[in-house]
């Protein structure tokens, strides 16, 4: 008597991740690594999630490079744009975050010299005096070991403004309202609109809701760190590139005029301009170099002995920071090979290729991400940019499902600005 064969069942079917789903999972990682180490003191949680956020961006770029155009079933439904709901929910938004902003601004000072050093460097400038060449008071005293070798001289810290000049340009309006803060709160409001302006769908409302009531973003700017600015320069230069705007070179130019940092971001510019032929990326990359170079010609001018030390030498002879969320704090082998992780993560990105913009995004958070992890000061401001950078890069994927989707069916991928 013959017997059927016993089926052999199927195996399920993998399940594949888009590049929007990976981008957005290691922003949420870099959030709950500060967050952890910040307010719940765990150096080693935040390390981990640091690591994750590492790995979940890299495979971001990965993914994007090697997928294939996504069908119009799997993309996002943007809202109408006869619509001003969502836009109203926006401003509503940005207006509850401008009012809580401004009333703790108004209630705690901070004792940092982040505050102080923008406040006096406003205030000599109005008097007509160089930023650049002067010295701080040293707020802390003997108690801290916050400032290099030889910097701090009969209680002066041997620095006049440590940030470049085009901090000092928006700051000044702050300063002269009554308070420097007040020029980072508005930069936080107008990159909840710029991020939200490249695709006004609900994804994107999501990311500016996350921006604008995020408790890090209230805690950067309270304690006056610059990165508000360089998230809003980025996000006019993502903003820029995806809607093709010809202000592009200007807005790339304030961006790298923005943060010393920011020159991690030139190899992976080609995402901009993609297809990128040599031309247009030489192009690009002039035009954004005069716009920098014109918001530190002056003060070069003026002075370009003090503006090398504040800039480049104060910042070199910076000691290493034992409350740093970086792997070089347990393992001080960090600080020698960090450098070659960075260098080998950048060959790896310019081989995978840098398809849109949202990937140049990712790549430049990845590698601030290698950077500070690996360095002698990594703190929350650091952490809060980076974050933000990989969620600049979820807005600028208008038509990518957050949703797993199976490997037999087609694959996505981050579609160029064309595609778009």
């Amino acid at each position: 008597m013959s017997t059927s064969p016993t089926p052999i069942p199927k195996p399920l079917p993998e399940r594949e991740y888009s590049p929007a789903f990976l981008l957005a999972c290691a922003g949420f990682w870099v959030l709950a690594g500060t967050m952890s180490y910040l307010w719940g003191s765990s150096l080693t949680a935040g390390l981990i999630m640091v690591f994750l956020a590492i790995v979940f961006g890299s495979g971001a770029m990965a993914r994007s490079s090697k997928a294939q155009p996504v069908q119009a079933e799997t993309a996002a439904d943007p809202i109408p744009t006869a619509s001003h709901r969502i836009w109203l929910m926006l401003a509503c938004l940005i207006l509850v975050h401008g009012v809580v902003a401004i009333v703790i601004c108004k209630h705690w000072l901070p004792a940092i010299d982040t505050y102080t050093f923008q406040r006096d460097a406003c205030k000599n400038l109005l008097h007509g005096v160089d930023p650049f060449g002067t010295t701080q008071a040293d707020i802390y005293g003997s108690r801290y070991n916050f400032y290099g070798p030889g910097m701090v001289v009969n209680g002066r810290v041997q620095i006049g403004f440590q940030y470049p000049p085009l901090t000092l340009f928006w700051t000044l309006p702050g300063y002269c309202l009554g308070d420097v803060r007040y020029a980072y709160i508005l930069a936080v409001t107008i990159s909840a609109w710029l991020l939200f302006s490249m695709t006004p769908n609900w994804r994107s409302a999501g990311i500016a809701a996350l921006l604008l009531l995020n408790p890090l973003t209230f805690y950067v700017e309270i304690m006056c760190w610059t990165e508000p600015l360089v998230l809003m320069t980025l996000s006019a230069t993502l903003y820029a590139a995806v809607k093709k705007c010809r202000w592009l070179p200007v807005a790339l130019g304030l961006f790298l005029a923005s943060k010393q940092y920011n020159v991690l971001a030139l190899p992976f510019l080609a995402g901009l301009i993609h297809p990128s032929p040599w031309k247009s990326y030489g192009k690009l990359l002039g035009s954004a170099s005069l716009v920098a170079a014109a918001t530190l010609l002056p003060f070069a001018i003026w002075n370009f002995r003090g503006l090398w030390h504040d800039l480049v030498l104060f910042h070199l002879a910076q000691p290493f920071r034992p409350q740093s969320l970086s792997f070089a704090v347990p393992y001080p082998i960090f600080l020698k090979i960090g450098p070659v992780f960075l260098l080998a993560f950048i060959v790896w990105a310019l081989r995978t290729g840098i398809c849109n913009a949202a990937m140049f995004a990712a790549a430049y958070a990845v590698s601030l991400l290698l950077l500070f992890s690996t360095s002698k000061q990594a703190f929350c401001n650091y952490y809060f940019l980076i974050a933000q950078a990989f969620w600049l890069g979820v807005a600028a994927l208008p038509n990518l499902s957050l949703k797993p989707r199976l490997r037999s069916s087609a694959r996505e991928i981050a579609p160029t600005r064309e595609d778009a």
